[in-house]
């Protein structure tokens, strides 16, 4: 039985990943984290605490593992930690990174590859904290392992959905048509984007641990080239809905202080932050689950949760003053 070392584990994307690994049952799992989120979630899974960023790492190299999946990598300098002390027979390290290291700057093109260029990461810029420099710090990290003497593999998703995701970004969506009858459109919708349905992502990574594969670097999209127009189409679809739509195009957001991808979440003026997922489809063979059963299924985790008002996204009160605007200015 395989030992898997999982940093991280009791969030997002780890309570999707540790669920399935127990389902599979052929795996011995140890957790490494702070036991500060969800402490008591998988009491029987053995748990090793300790802060990844400080001497409190180092108990992981007491012991040998096949596999490490490393969720919780923010800075540069712990990865080059364990990558320097860690026992070279480690059959893979897989690390999720995040196709925020596309530098946009050198490449604007839509559905971009691999091989687009990546962010540099000052030196300063390796412990800051803030999230301007998470994409540089990630593309570091992603340096370091490919430079180590490990077998690796890189998984990088774009926006990731579904259960357990505490961000709300997608969830707005989803409440503003299951909970509202008017929603502001920004640029019409048009604008593509990609997003990773988690348990696409949990797949790809259960994929590795299976198959013998060279070391490499993934773009994990399940929906490459998603718009704002279409995923309301879905989701109107799949409750039922008929909601009002009223378009505000970039000047108008602008002059009201909108924030791009925050205020309104998965709006971004381009279509750039786009990636292409074909050289995962073909080296790993993977089934990525149609977009539609993806967002029922989503759906159906917040029916479970009673559909409370997401913490993330315009209010409703600053969205029915943009909305009255539009429509003063349209009479």
């Amino acid at each position: 039985m395989d030992k898997i070392l999982i940093l991280g584990g009791t969030n997002f994307i780890g309570r999707n990943l540790v669920d399935r690994l127990i389902q599979l049952d052929n795996f011995d799992i140890t957790l490494f984290n702070r036991g500060k989120s969800n402490p008591d979630l998988y009491p029987a899974i053995r748990e090793l605490h300790g802060d990844r960023n400080t001497s409190e790492i180092n108990i992981i190299f007491k012991e040998k593992w096949d596999y490490i999946i490393d969720l919780s990598c923010y800075f540069p300098d712990s990865l080059s930690h364990i990558v320097s002390h860690l026992d070279k027979s480690i059959k893979r390290y897989i690390f999720i990174s995040t196709c925020s290291v596309y530098d946009n700057d050198l490449d604007k093109s839509i559905l971009r590859d691999e091989n687009s260029p990546t962010l540099n990461c000052a030196e300063k810029e390796k412990t800051d904290t803030f999230v301007a420099t998470y994409g540089k710090r990630k593309a570091e990290c992603e340096r370091i392992l490919i430079q180590s003497d490990l077998r690796y593999s890189i998984f990088r998703p774009a926006l990731v959905y579904g259960s357990f995701d505490s961000t709300d970004r997608f969830y707005y969506w989803l409440y503003q048509i299951k909970k509202g009858n008017q929603l502001l459109i920004p640029n019409r919708g048009e604008n593509l984007f990609s997003v990773t349905y988690v348990k696409d992502l949990i797949q790809v990574i259960i994929k590795s641990l299976k198959v013998d594969f060279h070391s490499d670097t993934y773009n994990v999209t399940t929906y490459p080239d998603l718009s704002i127009s279409k995923l309301i189409d879905i989701i109107s679809q799949l409750l039922d809905k008929h909601p009002d739509l009223y378009f505000a195009d970039t000047v108008f957001l602008n002059e009201n202080k909108i924030a791009q991808w925050t205020d309104l979440p998965l709006w971004l003026d381009c279509d750039y932050f786009t990636y292409d997922n074909t050289k995962i489809l073909k080296d790993l063979e993977i089934e990525i689950t149609d977009f539609k059963d993806s967002v029922s299924d989503t759906i159906n985790y917040y029916d479970k949760l009673d559909w409370k008002e997401p913490i993330y996204g315009l209010s409703e009160k600053t969205k029915n003053k943009l909305i009255k605007k539009i429509t003063t200015a349209n009479t």
